[in-house]
C-alpha cells in the first residue's frame, strides 16, 4: 500500500474513533441528566496500600421501583465489584481505572534490578507523575514520564502514544504532556493533550484518549479504553484495550486484557493478551499470579512471546514505600522458529507521593463542556 493511501486511511480511522466517543460521551451526558441521582465517587485514601474505597453506591443507584431481593442482592454485588476492582488498581499503581477517582496528583518513582539467563542483570528506573491544577476547575492536569530503558517483557503497552514510556525504547527517554479533561463521570472519561519528547531537539505529540467502565454481566465489569495519537518522528497511531474483569470472591480478582495498537512505524498490528489472578492478602500485601502472549501480525498473527509470572507486593515501613518480588519465565521466538525457556526474576522497590483534591461532583464544579 502506498504511503499516502495509508495516512488517509490511519486518518479516517482516528475519525471515527473520536467521533465515537464523541457521541458516546454525549450519550452517557444525556442519560446521567436524565435518570440518574449523583453517584458518591470511591474516595482515595492517603495510605494507596490500606483500605477498600468507601461508597454507599458506587456500582449505580437502584430505581425506587426495584426494591426486591433480586435488584439488592445485584447492586451489592456491583459495589463490590468496583470496590475490589479499584482496590487492586491503587494498590498496584494501575492507572486504568482513573475515571472511578476524584482529581488527584501523585508522583510514582520505580527502581528495578533484573536477572535472567539472556541478559543477566539488568536495572531499568521509571517515574510518572500527574500534577492536578486546582485553580483551572480541575480540568487540567501536568503528566511527567520517563524511563532509562523500556521493558521488553511488557506484554502490553503501559500507557500508548506516551512516548516517555516506550517499551521497545533500549536508551532513556522522556516526555511532558498537559492533559485537557473534556468529559468525565464515574463511568467515562474523554481527555485530550499535547507534550514534547524530552530530547534535543524535542518532538511535539498529540493524543486524545476515551475510556469507559461497565457491569457486562454478573461479577463481571468490562473496561475498554481507545487512544488515537500523531507523533513528530513515528506519525499517527491508535490503540484500543479491552479488560474484563470477573469477581471471585470479595478479595479476589480475575483479569483478562487485552490490547491492539497500529502505528505508522510499525509493520501490522501489534497485540497482546493476559489472564491474571489477583489475590488480597492482607491491607499491606498482595500477590498476582499471570500468563500472556505477544506478537505482531506482521508478517503473522504466530506470537513471538509467552511469559508467566508471580508477583508479591507489599506495603513496607511507610505508607508511602512498596517492595515487590516477580520470578517469571518466558518462551520468546527466535528468527529460525524456535523457542527456549528463559528464566528471570526481578526486584522492585516504588516510592509514591500522593495527593487528593476535592471532588467535582461533590463541591459543584462543572466537568463537562
Amino acid at each position: 500500500m502506498e504511503p499516502r493511501a495509508w495516512g488517509i486511511r490511519l486518518r479516517r480511522l482516528v475519525f471515527e474513533v473520536l467521533a465515537a466517543a464523541i457521541l458516546l460521551s454525549l450519550a452517557g451526558r444525556a442519560s446521567l441528566a436524565t435518570g440518574s441521582q449523583p453517584v458518591s465517587v470511591p474516595a482515595v485514601t492517603d495510605n494507596a496500600a490500606g483500605r477498600v474505597p468507601s461508597t454507599d453506591n458506587t456500582a449505580g443507584p437502584v430505581p425506587s421501583a426495584d426494591n426486591g431481593w433480586v435488584d439488592r442482592t445485584h447492586s451489592l454485588v456491583e459495589k463490590d465489584l468496583f470496590q475490589t476492582v479499584v482496590w487492586f488498581d491503587h494498590f498496584f499503581g494501575d492507572e486504568r481505572m482513573e475515571i472511578t477517582e476524584p482529581p488527584e496528583s501523585f508522583l510514582r518513582w520505580i527502581n528495578e534490578l533484573r536477572w535472567d539467563q539472556e541478559e543477566r542483570f539488568t536495572f531499568r528506573s521509571t517515574i510518572r507523575a500527574s500534577l492536578r491544577l486546582p485553580r483551572l476547575k480541575k480540568r487540567w492536569k501536568l503528566v511527567f514520564s520517563g524511563e532509562t530503558r523500556g521493558d521488553r517483557t511488557a506484554v502490553t503497552q503501559e500507557d500508548p502514544g506516551n512516548p516517555g514510556l516506550d517499551i521497545g525504547s533500549r536508551a532513556r527517554t522522556g516526555s511532558t504532556e498537559l492533559v485537557y479533561d473534556i468529559f468525565r463521570n464515574y463511568r467515562t472519561s474523554l481527555d485530550a493533550g499535547a507534550g514534547v519528547r524530552v530530547k534535543i531537539p524535542p518532538d511535539a505529540f498529540v493524543r486524545t484518549r476515551f475510556q469507559h467502565a461497565r457491569p457486562v454481566a454478573f461479577n463481571t465489569l468490562g473496561r475498554f479504553s481507545a487512544i488515537a495519537f500523531w507523533d513528530a518522528r513515528d506519525g499517527f497511531g491508535e490503540s484500543n484495550r479491552v479488560d474484563l474483569e470477573h469477581w471471585l470472591a470479595l478479595l479476589t480478582l480475575l483479569r483478562w486484557s487485552n490490547s491492539l495498537d497500529i502505528s505508522q512505524k510499525d509493520h501490522g498490528w501489534t497485540w497482546g493478551s493476559e489472564l491474571s489472578l489477583l489475590q488480597k492478602i492482607s491491607p499491606k500485601s498482595a500477590v498476582t499470579f499471570a500468563g500472556g502472549a505477544s506478537g505482531s501480525t506482521h508478517p503473522s498473527w504466530t506470537p513471538q512471546n509467552y511469559r508467566v509470572l508471580a508477583r508479591y507486593r507489599r506495603n513496607a515501613f511507610r505508607k508511602w514505600l512498596f517492595l515487590e518480588g516477580e520470578p517469571e519465565v518466558r518462551w520468546p521466538r527466535k528468527e529460525d522458529g524456535s523457542r527456549k525457556a528463559v528464566w528471570g526474576a526481578m526486584v522492585r522497590v516504588e516510592i509514591l507521593f500522593s495527593g487528593v483534591g476535592p471532588d467535582p461532583q461533590q463541591t459543584g464544579v462543572a466537568i463537562g463542556p
